[in-house]
């Protein structure tokens, strides 16, 4: 169930991660974790190591199709305090500053992909938000490690502007 978000004003920040194509779906998303997992202490200058960001790029190469996985680049990443020295096969972003409605999930990983369906496809068409046209991304920020599949924490952040 969606409960209604907070709104913020978040100042631009900038992450350093793992990018994949989701064009396998969920588990495309998975190696970037993975990887990132085991290549974590390689970022430089990140902010707080125990903070993720699961970042979702639709301003390139988004294809939606009703019934499937949508496509698009995830980049699994920790906030950094500068884009200098990016380690090999790892992207840099800068995230523009924005106003974002915030949601916070906590449940099984498994199914937080249905939690966004839920964002996009009911919350959204009854709010009185947009998402940002000028922002094609949204991200999510897990606070904690993830230590228990079944019960997570995760902060889902979409820049919008109203209708």
């Amino acid at each position: 169930m969606i409960t209604e978000p907070i709104f913020a004003t978040k100042p631009s920040f900038r992450i350093i991660g793992i990018e994949r194509y989701t064009e396998n779906g969920i588990s495309s998303i998975r190696e970037a974790w993975d990887e990132l997992g085991a290549r974590t202490n390689q970022i430089p200058n990140a902010v707080t190591p125990e903070i993720s960001i699961g970042f979702e790029d639709y301003s390139r190469d988004l294809v939606m199709k009703p019934g499937e996985f949508p496509k698009y680049y995830y980049l699994a990443s920790r906030e950094v305090t500068d884009l200098t020295n990016i380690p090999s096969e790892m992207k840099g972003r800068e995230v523009p500053e924005a106003h974002y409605a915030i949601f916070t999930y906590r449940g099984a990983l498994n199914v937080l992909a249905d939690f966004f369906a839920q964002i996009y496809g009911e919350w959204m068409p009854k709010s009185n938000c947009k998402m940002d046209p000028k922002l094609s991304f949204d991200f999510e920020r897990y606070p904690l490690p993830i230590t228990d599949p079944s019960n997570i924490l995760v902060e889902i952040h979409i820049p919008i502007v109203a209708k």
